[in-house]
Formats: structure tokens, sequence, C-alpha cells
């Protein structure tokens, strides 16, 4: 039986077990999961030509081997075979390539193939996330055949465009827009025109980037507050009752319509690398905790939060997981041929940072591979929802890249090549990530300035970063939006004296990480920057 006759048939209990049974195991369970899943790919990739490439012509017999022989690796190790979609090299036949954009890399993009079984598991992964997005209680949710269905996210080639394909003759629900129709508008246009069907029709479902979402909402509570004649013309005959009594109920509370006044959402799932910073006000603007969920075109659909929404918890049959340490990672870093120990659920440890890297199994091409994000084992999570695995926090990326909110990506040379071109003379440089009081994430762009003698220059923070933002949005169509989509200001400079970075330099033996250096180094410049009296 599909999802549509399990719902129509009341089947709740075989639902949650087939779907969200994987919350009952225990450590050991989903470790037993994890071995006999990798040796089945190990099978399947050893003797793929990708993973004779990757292994070297070695053939593991057992987990042990397999992690003694396989190297770390990352997108580089695939690039040649994956780029040119030679399905021969592969372990399993894809049934559909995935992509995203490839930030300092050789090639614009990145692609992933998923086999059938992938997919398969992917379409389960979706499913879990919808149940638990309207569940408040273990075994409980709140679902219906031919939900309205906001669907806010990006279409194909990214992996957020396949779920349409996956829940369809499985899940019937009402996309809006409709799937065709939405794959042909902009990021923004579809956000835009789902939320206005909403408003016309109800809404059950929302699936969208966090940072968005509150935009929306936002703007949505702003419309409110200025004119009730440019809300009333959104709503069908229908609805305006409903929309009216909450124009009653806000105005006696003396505050402004919320979308929770105007919607009965039941289950609400948000994605981004800042999800954590927006979660609060999504809750509050919709009266519904969301429920987050981590994926990525290489991993597909790998951790998704419990009923409590608190934490995020790995899904056993997607991938085989192994954790890096921030020690060993610092080690990495400061040398690259070092080795990194990893480590994998049954022995990581918690409150502490890891770096994942993970094996795709039914037959996925990344073996070992680091996906370049950190997560941090929350400690005591069991005990809020009664689930023994490890819960985990989504912290950020480890390349040298910033997120803006999972709306764009900053890397070492869009910031080179922006300075570049406003030809300002900026002698040395670092950026890091913050995030300002409003919890909207933004660059902080720490500089050196070095006047050739007898030229003026500029020497105001305010202008300097006026002047690069220029740059910025004619290197990055994105970033240009990021304000007026996301209201976020993206950018801030600091300046510091002539000659600090250098100083530091001299004073240890590792480089110094130009985008997100590690925060002792950061925190020892500015110390010696003040101590000459910093200007910002």
């Amino acid at each position: 039986m599909n999802f549509d006759a399990l719902l129509k048939a009341k089947k709740y209990d075989e639902i949650w077990q087939r779907y969200c049974g994987f919350l009952d195991l225990s450590v050991k369970e989903f470790m037993d999961i994890q071995n006999s899943l990798l040796m089945e790919q190990i099978g399947m990739f050893s003797k793929s030509e990708l993973g004779k490439k990757i292994l070297n012509g070695k053939q593991p017999r057992t987990i042990a081997e397999f992690r003694a022989v396989c190297p770390l690796t990352d997108y580089d190790d695939y690039a040649d075979i994956l780029l040119s979609k030679d399905e021969k090299m592969l372990p399993a036949k894809p049934v559909v390539w995935i992509e995203t954009t490839w930030e300092g890399g050789k090639a614009p993009i990145k692609v992933a193939p998923y086999s059938e079984g992938m997919v398969e598991n992917y379409k389960d992964a979706c499913l879990a996330c919808i149940i638990l997005a309207s569940s408040k209680a273990r075994g409980q949710f709140d679902l219906q055949v031919g939900a309205n269905f906001l669907n806010g996210m990006a279409p194909m080639p990214y992996l957020t465009g396949l779920l349409p394909d996956v829940l369809e003759g499985e899940y019937t629900v009402n996309f809006f827009p409709p799937a065709k129709e939405g794959n042909a508008m902009s990021f923004g246009q579809r956000n835009k025109e789902g939320f206005k069907m909403g408003l016309q029709q109800g809404l059950d479902l929302f699936y969208g980037l966090s940072s968005v979402i509150v935009r929306m909402s936002e703007q949505f509570i702003e419309g409110n507050k200025s004119s009730s004649k440019v809300s009333l013309g959104q709503f069908k005959v229908s609805r305006l009752a409903n929309y009216a009594k909450a124009k009653i109920i806000a105005k006696a509370q003396d505050r402004p319509v919320y979308p929770n006044d105007v919607f009965n959402l039941k289950g609400f799932v948000c994605i981004g690398t800042d999800t954590l910073h927006f979660k609060k006000k999504i809750e509050q603007y919709w009266g519904i905790r969301p429920l987050e969920v981590f994926g990525g075109t290489e991993v597909t659909c790998i951790a998704i939060e419990s009923w409590v929404k608190d934490g995020l918890i790995l899904l056993p049959n997607v991938c085989y997981y192994e954790f890096i340490p921030m020690s060993e990672f610092y080690k990495n870093l400061e040398n690259p041929s070092y080795k990194c120990k990893t480590y994998t659920l049954d022995e990581i440890k918690e409150d502490e940072y890891y770096e994942l890297v993970i094996t795709t199994f039914k037959g996925g091409a990344f073996a070992r591979y680091r996906v370049g994000d950190i997560f941090k084992y929350e400690p005591g999570s069991e005990h809020h929802d009664g689930v023994v695995l490890p819960h985990f926090r989504y912290v950020d990326r480890v390349d040298p890249v910033i997120d803006l909110a999972g709306f764009t990506r900053i890397t070492e040379a869009t910031i080179r090549e922006a300075i570049t071109l406003s030809h300002l003379h900026i002698d040395a440089w670092f950026a890091r990530k913050c995030y300002d009081s409003q919890a909207r994430p933004y660059i902080n762009l720490t500089i050196e300035l070095n006047h050739p003698q007898n030229e003026p220059g500029i020497d105001n923070a305010d202008l300097i970063k006026e002047q690069l933002e220029i740059y910025f949005k004619y290197i990055d169509s994105d970033y240009a939006n990021l304000y007026k989509m996301l209201g976020i200001e993206p950018l801030k400079v600091t300046i510091i004296p002539s000659g600090t970075l250098a100083k530091y330099q001299s004073t240890i033996s590792h480089p110094m990480q130009k985008v997100n250096p590690n925060h002792f180094d950061e925190i020892e410049v500015m110390k010696l920057a003040f101590g000459q009296g910093t200007r910002s």
C-alpha cells in the first residue's frame, strides 16, 4: 500500500513504524544497520572503476579494512568521472543526476548520481519529514490526502526539486505553486506565488528556506500594519471571515496580524545553514515549531528532528557516518598530509564538535567523503523525547566559504575579486561570518589599508563597505538580493592598523585562514590591533 492508501485506511501505527520507526533504535541497532549496508556498498564500490580509483585497486573485505585503505576524500577526487557523467564507471546505474554550485572548484557545478535505491531512500526520508513536521507526540501526526503544500524550494536539478517527483503516486498533495509552473519561476516568484495561493485557499504544509520564510512573514506583517485593503484583496470570499476575525483579535491585543492568525498550518519543514537562528521567529509568526532537516547534493537527506523538533537525528539507511573531532581537524588544517582519525556513531562524545564524513549506500558514488559541515553532539538530548540516538546541532561549514542564510555562499576568491575590482588600497584582510541583533548572518570583513605615499584614499569603514558592495553585487547576483529578499545587510567593515596581520603571522607556525579563521587567531589579532589603536 502506498502512503495515500495507508492514510485513507487510517493505518497510522503502520505509517509511523514504516517511516519513523528508526527513532526507536538503540545505538547498537543503529550501528548494526550501518555495518550491514556498508558491507553491501563496499562490495559494489570496490568492483566499480570509480571505486578502483579511490581505493587504489584494493578490495577490502571488512569495514576495518575499508576504513584503513580508503582515504578521506573530497569532490576533487571524483570530479573528472562525475562531471563527465560516465555511468559505466559507477557502482550502480543512476536514475537521476543532482547538481549544485561548486565554490572554488575546477568547474562551476558539482553533480551527484542517484541510484534507484538512493531515490527510494530519499522518498522515505521526505515522508518521514512530513509526518514528523505535523507531529506533537510519538506516534501521533495530522495529515490528510490532498493537503495544500507550499513548496518554496529550488526546482531540479537541485535536490529539493526532487520532492514533487518522489511524492507523485505516493502521497497526493496540492503543490503551491504547481510543480511545473513553479519550475519556470524564479526563486522569489515561486515563494511569492505559493504564499498568495495559500492566502486564497488555505495552507496545510510549508517547505522552505528558513531565511526566506522569516522575510516573507515580516513582509506579510508589515503589509497588514500599513493597509487592510491591500491584504483583503489577496483573499477569496470564503476566507474573508477568517481574516476579519484575525484582524479583530490582533487589534484587541494591540499587535499586527501574524501568519498564525490566518493560517492553520499542520506541518512546517525548513532548511538552511542558519536555521537555528531563525526557528524562534518562525514559531512566533506561524504558531508552530518548524522541523529542521539536513541534506545535501552528495548525501541526500540524512538527518531530521523528532516530534520535539529540538536536535537533528541521523537516518541509519542512507549513509555510513564517521566523525572527525575538531582536534583532528585542526591538525590536518595545519598539516594537510596529516591523516585524521575518525570515529563512528557509537564512539563519539556528548558536547563535542565534529566534521561529518559519509559513505553513501545503495550504489552511491562517495566513499569516506568529507561533507564540509560541522555538527555538535548535543548533551542529554534524549531526555527531551526519549530517543536514545545522538541528537546533533548543525554548526556551520568548515570550507573557506561564508554561507549567508542558505541563500548565497561567499568564497575567498569572491572577496579577493571584489577587493581587486574596487581598487581600494586594502593590503591584507580576513573575513568572518557573524550575526546581528536579529540573528541575521553577515560578513565581518577586517582589513588593513596601505595607501601609496602622497596618494589620497578612503579611510572610512562605511564608505569602503559601499564601494565593495558594488562589486560583490556585480560578481554574485544572489548577493544583490540579500537585502531585497531577506532584509539582510550582508557586509560590515572593520579597519585595523597596517602590519597587524603580518606581525601576528610571524608569531605562529600555521597560516592564518582568510575566511572564517579559527577563533583563537582572530582574538589574538584583535588584541594586537586594539593595542595599536584600531579604527572601525
